[in-house]
C-alpha cells in the first residue's frame, strides 16, 4: 500500500514537498480520468516518455510485456544529467533509445528524431509536456494514444480549465483524459 510520488524542484509547492517527512500526510486525488488501452497495440508498440511522462511508460511497459509484446522504448531529456529509469527499462528486456536535446546521451535532439529512425512499429503510447505530444502526433506513422500533462483548476471536470480540443468538442483532460486518441484531437 504505498504510493511513490516522483517530482521535480521547479517552485515553491515542489520545494515544500521536498520538505516533508513521515509522519506528514499528503492529500491525493486520484483515480479520475482514463488510462492506456493496450488491446489496440500489436505487438510491437513504441513507448514515449519525456521528463514526468517516463514513469507512465515504465509501468505501461510491464503491463505490455505482461501481455506478450515486445515494447520498443524512447526516452527524451534536456541532458544527460536529467536522465531516469532508463535501466529500469532495460532491465524489464525492452529497446531502449535516449534522445537529449543536447546529444550528451543517445540521439541529438527530440523523441522524434529517434521516431524517425524505427521503421516497424505497430502503434505508440506517449506522455510528456503538449509540445512534444504536438510534435509526436505528426511525426508517427501510426495511430496512438498521447496522456496530457495538465494543471486541473478543479479536478472533476467542473471548471474546464483543462479542457483540450477534439472532433467531438472540448474534453477534459481530469475527467475525459487525460490519454485521447491521436486522430480526435484537434491542434
Amino acid at each position: 500500500n504505498t504510493l511513490t510520488i516522483l517530482y521535480k524542484i521547479v517552485g515553491k509547492g515542489t520545494e515544500a514537498m521536498s520538505k516533508m517527512n513521515p509522519p506528514h500526510k499528503l492529500d491525493i486525488l486520484t483515480g479520475l480520468g482514463n488510462g492506456y488501452d493496450t488491446s489496440k497495440s500489436g505487438d510491437k508498440p513504441l513507448l514515449i516518455g519525456g521528463g514526468v511522462g517516463v514513469p507512465p511508460m515504465y509501468r505501461l511497459a510491464k503491463n505490455l510485456l505482461a501481455e506478450g509484446k515486445k515494447p520498443i522504448v524512447i526516452l527524451g531529456f534536456n541532458t544527460k544529467d536529467e536522465i531516469f529509469y532508463a535501466e529500469e527499462f532495460k532491465a524489464l528486456g525492452t529497446e531502449v533509445h535516449i534522445a537529449t536535446a543536447d546529444g550528451s546521451v543517445g540521439t541529438k535532439g527530440f523523441v522524434t528524431d529517434v521516431v524517425k529512425t524505427i521503421p516497424d512499429y505497430t502503434y505508440f503510447y506517449t506522455c510528456g509536456p503538449e509540445p512534444m505530444l504536438k510534435a509526436l502526433s505528426a511525426a508517427t506513422k501510426t495511430s496512438g494514444q498521447l496522456s496530457f500533462e495538465e494543471r486541473m483548476g478543479c479536478g472533476f471536470g467542473a471548471c474546464m480549465g483543462c479542457s483540450c480540443k477534439t472532433k467531438y468538442g472540448n474534453k477534459r483532460i481530469c475527467k475525459d483524459g487525460p490519454v485521447l486518441v491521436k486522430e480526435e484531437i484537434i491542434w
